[in-house]
């Protein structure tokens, strides 16, 4: 099962970072191939974790591709930590994981790691030669998106 993992040092805060990963609800409006990002169905945790399913409606027009995908989020404040999990969709799992690490007072490490296996083994094929773009692809509209609501903030 096709494994993913980057790490990559940004000059945005930790909570900055933290808060675009956490805004499930607002992806259709950066992220490549979303089109649609619903969230519902949020509680409370303990230890002031907060916890919801994510609809995210993913359209590749090159591939002729248009999947609805629902998955069940954590979001730890705490932690720094946003991971999901798919429940519904095209996969036969999907798990996300974002931790986010200050690294100085307006710098931190995002920490990105998708495990995913795809129900249809020709997609899974297909895919899997273009994974490591698509989820560069991601990491670059965060990087564009907190640009766009934070400003450039250069690196001491």
């Amino acid at each position: 099962m096709p494994k993913f993992s980057v790490t990559r040092r940004v000059s945005f805060t930790a909570d900055q970072v933290f808060a675009l990963a956490a805004d499930v609800a607002s992806y259709r409006e950066f992220l490549p191939l979303v089109r649609k990002s619903l969230v519902r169905n949020r509680e409370e945790l303990p230890g002031g974790r907060e916890s919801f399913e994510s609809e995210l409606v993913i359209t590749y027009r090159k591939l002729g591709i248009s999947e609805t995908m629902i998955s069940k989020v954590i979001i730890d404040r705490a932690a720094n930590a946003v991971t999901s999990t798919a429940i519904q969709g095209p996969v036969q799992h999907l798990d996300v994981d974002w931790r986010i690490v200050p690294a100085g007072p307006e710098a931190c490490d995002i920490h990105f790691k998708v495990d995913y296996a795809l129900k249809s083994r020709s997609l899974q094929f297909i895919l899997s030669g273009m994974f490591d773009m698509i989820v560069r692809r991601i990491m670059s509209a965060f990087e564009e998106r907190a640009k766009k609501l934070y400003g450039a903030v250069a690196v001491s």
